[in-house]
């Protein structure tokens, strides 16, 4: 007997999670009650009373969450074929049987929330936005498409955006993901039955869900909303040159102090690359074409800021410096994020 207790227990555990949001709407339930009395002492006929009988109405509810634990950061010109990294969502159908929705997504107002706390939207700059079955889109955007979900069913989704090529580092832009009810199999919002006297033999339609994210996502209107952030991690980059005399070369000046720009003179450019962003800027390739009135001699690329006449750190060996002519190239591979890097090439003045 206790085994059998155990598995009826069981069993009426997987009924009730199959269950979750309540008896199904549309399910017509009976009810008669019976009245069992007595006449002087004598038990009487039984009365049955006449049968009460109702439809389960429908109790629309869903959640939309995104799963992401951060704002999601890109980089300026970023896209999908760029590897994009997309807002992540999760859509729940908690209506009491099965319910259509359709997926839209909405940019926040500059200056609401972002993921992050405490921090806020600062621009509506993604474009051509998609809502994505799969982290690659392989299969295009399924936004304002009706969407069938079962009872207590549960899809994730994806949400990417073009970011332009002047997106701005620590720029903040906000995604709300839209869930919204429609009718069966259909994308016209559903609508409430709310107002109108009970209708004790039909589905009456009550949307249960709380408000959302996206703008005017009230509690009780049939859609539901959750927002996630996309964050600019971008490389700021300023170049800044400038010239000095180390020597002129006139015999006997043996101070080096006040040396002028005269033919025979070393000149030497230094070109200060600035990184004050929050990601290295890669790849980093400077040309330089230089003035006739001078000859190119040499150059280096050290890893502090430039100091023309007293150049400071530590030469970069990787980094490389051609010419052919007057025109140089700096190959400054990777500058890293809050770091200068500066380039001296040497000349003599003809």
């Amino acid at each position: 007997m206790k085994k059998i207790s155990v598995i009826a227990s069981i069993m009426l555990f997987g009924f009730i999670n199959a269950h979750a949001v309540g008896t199904d709407y549309g399910v017509t339930v009976n009810n008669t009650a019976t009245l069992n009395y007595q006449v002087g002492g004598l038990a009487q006929t039984a009365e049955a009373s006449n049968q009460d009988s109702f439809v389960v109405d429908r109790k629309v509810d869903m959640i939309v969450a995104t799963t992401d634990a951060a704002n999601i950061v890109v980089v300026p010109n970023d896209n999908i074929a760029n590897e994009n990294k997309p807002l992540t969502f999760t859509v729940r159908n908690d209506t009491n049987g099965q319910q259509t929705f359709v997926l839209t997504a909405a940019q926040m107002a500059t200056g609401s929330a972002t993921l992050d706390v405490g921090e806020t939207d600062s621009v509506d700059f993604a474009t051509d936005v998609k809502i994505c079955v799969d982290a690659t889109c392989s299969a295009g955007s399924i936004a304002n498409t009706a969407i069938t979900f079962n009872e207590d069913e549960t899809k994730t989704y994806y949400v990417f955006a073009d970011i332009p090529s002047t997106a701005v580092d620590g720029e903040r832009g906000s995604i709300a993901l839209v869930a919204t009810a429609t009718n069966d199999g259909a994308t016209t919002p559903m609508t409430s039955s709310a107002g109108n006297a009970d209708n004790q033999g039909a589905v009456d339609i009550v949307f249960a869900e709380a408000a959302g994210d996206a703008a005017g996502d009230a509690a009780f209107d049939g859609k539901h909303s959750d927002l996630s952030t996309f964050e600019v991690a971008s490389a700021t980059v300023d170049v800044t040159k400038i010239s000095c005399v180390p020597d002129d070369n006139i015999v006997g000046d043996a101070d080096n102090t006040d040396d002028k720009r005269i033919p025979g003179a070393t000149l030497r450019f230094a070109i200060d690359v600035n990184n004050t962003g929050t990601a290295s800027a890669t790849n980093a390739s400077l040309t330089d074409a230089l003035p006739a009135e001078v000859v190119f001699v040499s150059a280096e690329i050290r890893d502090a800021a430039c100091n023309c006449l007293t150049p400071a750190g530590t030469v970069i060996a990787a980094d490389t410096v051609t010419n052919a002519g007057q025109n140089v190239t700096a190959n400054f591979g990777t500058i890293s994020a809050g770091t200068h890097e500066c380039a001296y090439i040497e000349t003599t003045i003809q």
